[in-house]
Order: structure tokens, then sequence, then C-alpha cells
């Protein structure tokens, strides 16, 4: 196949100021993103072409993408695209597009991998290409996480009534009993390119795999305490976790 990775970095955040051009556990975040992709491609792209490309109007993480020997195309953010606003799934759409009219070329797959979700493992990029190409109905497949509550039986909505009520009415008196629930953890998303060319914006319209990740590993980073909290959990997990520290160890052989 050929597969087209894609790393969304705008220069601006709210949140998080600068946020996707900070250090995490010792490095820069965006070269927890670009290990893992390195050591994907060693592991299993022999039988793929592979392209990496980064979305991105901030100058700070075009240079530290040029301080590795990580092969990648640069593609400048443009101006409309660089607002608070902008839905991501354009991003990538114009990144897609950008990248078949340089390279003349068109790719299966689009992998899009959230620099703020620095804690992935190799196998979980393996693991989300694989979902979505074992179901060839889908448009897109998610990293999810299994759910620490269940709207079906403990997750509550306010009414008009001032009252709380069940979120999803049901009549289950256990939790085994209410159906699976995940939460999408803003990881990896594995779109097929027809879904990126002719979509309408919204996400949940979609029809969706999914890949389970670790469920303690990933924050959405959008506020200090959640940068503060990531690099508590991802200290811990380099020194527990063989498969997430690997990515973390490869970190100096990608430096250039």
């Amino acid at each position: 196949m050929n597969i087209l990775f894609t790393i969304c970095a705008r220069a601006g955040s709210k949140g998080v100021k600068s946020k996707n051009a900070r250090d995490f556990c010792g490095y820069p975040i965006l070269y927890s993103t670009l290990s893992a992709f390195d050591l994907f491609s060693k592991r299993y792209g022999a039988d793929d072409d592979i392209t990496l490309a980064i979305n991105t109007d901030s100058d700070v993480v075009i240079e530290q993408a040029a301080g590795t020997n990580v092969p990648h195309i640069i593609v400048r953010r443009e101006e409309p695209l660089a607002g608070d606003f902008a839905p991501k799934i354009a991003v990538i759409a114009d990144t897609l597009s950008k990248v078949e009219a340089m390279l003349g070329k068109s790719f299966d797959c689009v992998v899009d991998m959230d620099l703020t979700s620095p804690l992935r493992k190799v196998e979980d990029i393996h693991n989300i290409i694989k979902a979505a190409f074992d179901n060839q109905s889908c448009d897109l497949a998610l990293s999810v996480a299994n759910a620490r509550r269940n709207p079906y039986f403990n997750l509550f909505a306010l009414g008009d009534d001032g009252l709380i009520h069940i979120a999803i009415p049901s009549n289950f008196v256990a939790r085994q009993q209410a159906p699976q629930v995940f939460d999408a953890n803003a990881s990896l998303y594995a779109y097929k390119p027809h879904y990126l060319k002719n979509n309408d914006g919204v996400i949940l319209h979609a029809n969706i795999a999914y890949a389970v990740m670790k469920d303690t590993a990933v924050l959405d980073i959008d506020s200090e305490e959640d940068y503060e909290m990531m690099g508590i959990i991802g200290e811990y997990f380099y020194s527990h976790d063989e498969a997430l520290a690997e990515v973390h160890e490869h970190i100096p052989e990608i430096l250039a």
C-alpha cells in the first residue's frame, strides 16, 4: 500500500501555549511521534511505500523536525486552516491533496498521529491500519480506550426539570449488562482517502472502525494541568512498559 502519515502542528494554542513545540520527558514532544513512526517504518514498512508529511505554520516545529534523520515533507499550514476553529480533518485533507500533487501519486490510507498524544506503541500504529482495512466498509478507524463510565449505567445528563437522568435510558442493574462503550482518545486516525475528499466535516457521521489502546496512557492535552499530568504518566510508563519505553529510548537514534 501507499500510506501517507500526517502530523498536524499549528503554532498557536489557547489552552496550552505553544504546546506543539514544547518538551516532553526531556525531548521536544514532536520527537515521541517521530520515534514511533520511525520504528513502525523499520518494522512494518518493507512492503509499503510510506510518506510522512508535517503540516505546520510553526518555524520551531519545522526546525525540530529538521534536527532529525526521519525523512519528511513540510506542508505549510495556510492561514484559513490555522485558526482555533479550523477542523483538523480539513487540515489532513489539505495535506493529502498537496502531497498527492507534489509527488504525483495517490494513497491507499492516511494515518494521522496526534502530536499531543505522545504515548503510543509501535503496535498501536500497526493496529489502527489493520482495523481500517479489516473492515472494508469503514471510512476510517479511530484509536480508543475502554471507557471508565457508561452512558447506559452511570453517566447522567441534566434534564429540564433540574434533575439528572441516566444519559441513555435503560433498565440495566449491573454495569456488565450495558453495551461496551469506548472513549475516543485522539491519538491515531486511519482514514480512507475517499472519505477525506468527500466528507461533511462531522466525523461522527462516518462509518468508524476502532483499535483499542492502553486507557491510562493518553490524555488530550488542553490545559497546563494536562501537560504536567502527561509528563508524570510518561515517566511512569517509560519505566514500567517495555513497548512504550522502546519508543522513548529510540529518540536519540533519530537525531541527526
